[in-house]
């Protein structure tokens, strides 16, 4: 047969984090919630493996027997004697009591230290005494010396019935409280055959999983509102929602920003361009502004233009061609110097060959040109000197003229003259002071000042390379792409000004209204932006609690339950069922249906009768309401083999004699078993258990009066050891007694109306027992349901006469008894010791007539 722990291991499956849990309750180790925690949710994540730990041995479902020994000085608890001391038995204990005797004061104490008492009462608090005079806010503790069997050990304490005790909690209580929760209440099952109780343990962890996880889901929430609590965000709130909405992570935050909400480079100038253009087109004399505009778009045209020229004059391509020239140049420059030194080989007899020279042979050669010819000849008379030449200065001469022939000269001046195409000398860019005051973004303007500075900077330092034919360097290649585009997006905005400026107010207004919603966008552009380290902290956050939200289903103790709901059903139900129909049947009580229904790792039962629409204590008499809730009570003792004391109050309330007896007979079958204690102000239910027991010659079957000496001494318990109550003989020396006290010095007001009370109560018994033994003569008595009629020819015939009298002695009594209320007729009339002293002159002289 499968065991519960074998449906736990059914439930846990391959889960590392579920046997986790098992394991757990099988150890039954103490683990703080959020170190459990941390280390499942670790399991979960990881996707790590758990060796589920074997059985543990298995545990004695022996319990320690409690007993109550001896109940002895109890203080501060109600109207409770400090002097009162008794000695209960191990079986049944029968306590009598009248109204008003501190009967209900063991109750309440018993009730108060219970655990196993279910009840609909809420308030289990004890007053103490509230006739002794003590001083206002005074504690004192309420304590009582208790004396008991702890299985085979004897303990004595003095217990503080206001604090927990681990033995005397197991005390299981009945009383008419208990009746309402016992059979319209879905009950758990306390006690469980062995692993029942993991069940119980791991829904409970679980809950605390759970819990524990809620806290860390609220945390992570209430860091995530304070992300954007600050007013700042009201701007970008419903932007900030559609991001929450659309993206999934935080990895996506930025391209998700960059394409719908894009960021502007310049924000700030942006800004106070777009509040410029707003106050321009507000202006009340836009014409002076249309002028200034204009002026300004004029001279970025220029300082546009010139840029353009000069980034095509410093271009790498323009640079290239310059460095080729100058390249030539040199060339060009060094072959003249090498002509130059061969050739004054030739001319030797020259001290000093320079350019005058070089001249002075030009001129020469010119001259022969123009007559068409290339040389002198020999014989023919120098241009020179004159003299007639011979061969061989005709050969100088011819030699120098070849030489000027061949000279660079006219090609250097053809590279001298390319070079000067590219001066850049004639390309002036500057801005004067009152330029400058035009415009109105400071930031632009440094832009275009800084650009204006390299340009000339490059400029310069070009057309002086330029001029002393050196190699320009790559380094001033001039590239003012990106200041152009933006002089020209200026200067399109001008134009646009210019133009808004030119519209009609109505024109105008529509404008004004776009570049608020553009300055609003922008904005909320800017802030998003600005917000990214805290979106991306939100999406981490929200990843955790999605995290953590997964986790907390996980927790769910759904099919936990529905596990042990099949544990239950294979193992228990048949039982539980089984033990409450044969209680039920024996309690003479049918019809109630039961259901057992599965919830959160436990399972509950639940009665009705016919329809579960309805309670049972809407279908059934107060009668057999409290004997189904007997018929639950006892079958919950017996299904958790529980043999600890039990506690009776009054439990025969409302029913017929018949049912009582049959209860009484039950209390009595349960008492074999275990301690039973049972008050009761009911004589016939106390003669029903005195019979129960009569042929059972058990010494630990006990009966006790329970009486109160005055108001502030109660509950004086004194065993009854025949186990019969008072006769009439006894009542009316008790009678004789209290009017020997009420009538002396020492009793006047409360004390008198406490006395008065307290006789009355022993009168109410004193007509009932006249009634029985003088006018029936024991023939029918009051705690028998049975008439004798063998003796019914016994009947004291005379006493009819006094019929009358006594049953209104008997009402009086009702009336002035401790323990009973009055009418409203009678509310405020109350015994004294003349008409006590009247009513005892009649006990008196009827029992000298009747008695034995």
């Amino acid at each position: 047969m499968k065991t519960a722990v074998d449906f736990l291991a059914e439930w846990a499956g391959e889960e590392a984090w579920k046997n986790h849990i098992l394991n757990m309750a099988k150890t039954k180790g103490d683990i703080k919630s959020s170190e459990m925690l941390a280390e499942v949710l670790h399991l979960i994540k990881t996707k790590g493996t758990v060796d589920r730990i074997p059985d543990l041995g298995s545990e004695s479902l022996e319990k320690k027997r409690l007993i109550i020994d001896e109940i002895k000085s109890p203080k501060n608890i109600n109207a409770l004697s400090s002097d009162a001391q008794f000695s209960l038995g191990k079986n049944l204990n029968v306590i009598y009591g009248e109204n008003g005797s501190g009967k209900s004061s063991y109750v309440r104490m018993f009730r108060k230290l219970a655990d196993h008492y279910v009840t609909s009462e809420k308030d289990l608090t004890i007053i103490p005494n509230v006739y002794k005079e003590e001083l206002p806010g005074e504690y004192k503790a309420q304590t009582v010396d208790v004396t008991y069997l702890l299985g085979d050990k004897t303990k004595n304490e003095l217990v503080d019935i206001n604090e927990p005790h681990n033995e005397l909690s197991t005390i299981n209580v009945f009383d008419s409280e208990s009746v309402l929760p016992l059979i319209n209440s879905d009950l758990t099952f306390n006690i469980l055959p062995k692993g029942f109780e993991n069940f119980q343990i791991i829904s409970g962890l679980l809950d605390s999983l759970r819990h524990e996880v809620s806290k860390l889901i609220e945390t992570e929430k209430k860091k995530q509102e304070g992300l954007f609590s600050d007013s700042s965000y009201n701007l970008i709130q419903e932007e900030l929602n559609r991001i929450f909405g659309e993206v999934k992570n935080s990895k996506n935050i930025k391209d998700f920003l960059d394409s719908n909400y894009p960021r502007s480079d310049s924000y700030e100038e942006v800004i106070n361009e777009i509040d410029l253009q707003i106050m321009e087109l507000e202006s009340s004399n836009p014409q002076d502004k249309i002028t200034i505009l204009t002026a300004q778009m004029t001279k970025l045209t220029s300082i546009r233009n010139s840029l353009v020229k000069l980034s095509t004059m410093l271009s790498q391509e323009i640079i290239d061609k310059v460095n080729t020239l100058i390249k030539d140049y040199e060339q060009k420059i060094q072959e003249e110097r090498e002509y130059n030194k061969e050739f004054q080989k030739n001319v030797s007899f020259l001290k000093e060959v320079n350019d005058e020279w070089f001249t002075f042979i030009k001129m020469g050669k010119k001259y022969y040109e123009s007559i068409k010819q290339d040389h002198p000849h020999e014989g023919e008379s120098c241009i020179f000197c004159s003299q007639s030449l011979k061969i061989a200065s005709v050969k100088i001469i011819e030699s120098n003229f070849n030489h000027i022939a061949k000279s660079n000269g006219g090609l250097l001046r053809s590279i001298e003259k390319e070079l000067l195409k590219y001066d850049t000398e004639s390309i002036v860019v500057n801005f004067s002071n009152e330029e400058t005051a035009l415009f109105e973004s400071e930031k632009f303007l440094g832009r275009v000042k800084s650009a204006i500075q390299l340009v000339n900077r490059n400029k310069d330092l070009f057309s002086s390379l330029l001029n002393s034919k050196k190699i320009v360097s790559d380094q001033l290649v001039l590239d003012v792409t990106d200041v152009v585009e933006e002089i020209s997006l200026e200067i399109n905005a001008l134009e646009k000004r210019i133009d808004n400026l030119k519209k009609t107010s109505t024109e105008a207004s529509s404008i004004i209204n776009s570049h608020k919603a553009l300055k609003e966008t922008l904005r909320k552009n800017e802030k998003l932006h600005s917000s990214i380290e805290s979106l991306v902290k939100w999406f981490d956050i929200q990843n955790s609690i999605k995290e953590y939200s997964k986790a907390k289903n996980k927790f769910s103790t759904n099919s936990l339950t529905q596990k042990q709901s099949e544990a239950f059903q294979e193992i228990i139900q048949s039982e539980y069922f089984e033990k409450f129909e044969r209680f039920a049947k024996e309690l003479k009580v049918s019809n109630v249906n039961l259901r057992l229904i599965p919830k959160k790792g436990k399972t509950l039962r639940k009665k009705f009768v016919s329809s579960e629409e309805y309670k049972v204590s809407q279908i059934m008499s107060e009668g057999e309401q409290k004997a189904v809730a007997m018929a639950e009570f006892s079958t919950d003792l017996t299904m958790r083999k529980d043999f600890n004391t039990i506690l009776f109050d009054d439990p025969v309330t409302s029913l017929d004699y018949k049912r009582s007896e049959i209860i009484a007979n039950l209390i009595y079958k349960l008492s074999l078993d275990r301690q039973v204690i049972v008050f009761t102000h009911n004589i016939m239910f106390y003669y029903y258990l005195y019979n129960a027991c009569a042929r059972d010659k058990n010494k630990d079957n006990k009966f006790f009066k329970v009486d109160e000496f005055d108001k502030l001494n109660k509950g004086i318990v004194s065993e009854s050891f025949s186990g019969r109550l008072e006769t009439l003989k006894d009542v009316t020396g008790k009678l004789k007694n209290q009017a020997q006290f009420i009538n002396s010095k020492s009793c006047f007001g409360d004390v008198l109306e406490e006395a008065l009370k307290k006789a009355y109560s022993d009168i109410r018994t004193w007509c009932e027992l006249i009634v029985e033994e003088g006018f029936f003569n024991s023939v029918i008595r009051r705690h028998e349901a049975n008439i004798m009629f063998t003796k019914l020819q016994e009947i004291n015939g005379s006493f009819v006469d006094e019929l009358e009298s006594v049953s209104e002695l008997f009402h009086k009594s009702c009336r002035w008894m401790a323990g009973h209320s009055q009418s409203a007729e009678t509310q405020h009339v109350r015994a004294n010791k003349e008409a006590f002293n009247d009513d005892m002159k009649y006990i008196n002289q009827l029992y000298d007539q009747y008695k034995k």
